[in-house]
């Protein structure tokens, strides 16, 4: 564990709004194209590798997360990690802070040796047929940020951070998605297209 006050307030609240909204966001994101592409998955290799790796990052942001809001609580944090505890105290986070679930529980373990390692625990995920629930792994996550949101002192988050961590509903992001093959006469026919469209900025995917 690292010594108290290792940020000031000020630290904490600019790491708030680059590093920790950068995850939420991540998270959020991942999560809603992924449902987007899950009856795609399999057509064809942009597809597929399309999905897998927003799985891995998927995982990567949903950990960040967990271990954020519980490495202290379990004792696993690291001298250098920044954590709720650094927000909102000790005493604060343990009266506030929802019980861990079983499914955040699992999301460490299959982002540690599923997504993280190479390792046997890959074949015993395959073989229980244990996927990523990141839809209602993400609501799990954002529930307890909801919880401790009105807790986290003006000085160390901004309001309007403070404010979306505190809403009640978790939303897929609006998407404009079409996944399909190129039209008959394309000057260059590819097997698979995908467009998303958001806010008003496209991204396009093709593979030959």
């Amino acid at each position: 564990m690292k010594p108290p006050n290792t940020l000031t307030d000020s630290e904490l609240l600019q790491y708030a709004e680059q590093h920790l909204l950068y995850e939420i966001d991540m998270l959020i994101s991942s999560a809603g194209i992924l449902a987007h592409l899950a009856g795609h998955k399999t057509d064809g290799y942009l597809a597929w590798a399309m999905n897998n790796g927003l799985l891995n990052s998927f995982a990567l942001h949903a950990r960040n997360l967990i271990n954020f809001l519980y490495s202290r609580s379990t004792g696993s944090e690291y001298a250098t990690d920044v954590v709720l505890e650094d927000y909102v105290g000790d005493q604060v986070a343990a009266s506030n802070r929802p019980q861990i679930t079983p499914l955040l529980e699992q999301a460490l373990t299959k982002a540690n040796k599923q997504a993280a390692h190479l390792s046997l625990d890959r074949i015993q995920y395959e073989r229980a047929g244990k996927g990523w629930q990141f839809i209602e792994l993400s609501k799990q996550i954002l529930a307890v940020f909801r919880a401790i949101a009105p807790h986290i002192p003006e000085s160390r988050m901004s309001e309007p951070l403070r404010q979306r961590l505190a809403q009640a509903d978790f939303r897929i992001p609006v998407m404009d998605i079409s996944i399909g093959r190129s039209p008959a006469g394309a000057p260059i026919p590819v097997n698979f297209l995908l467009r998303i469209s958001r806010d008003g900025k496209s991204i396009e995917g093709i593979s030959a």
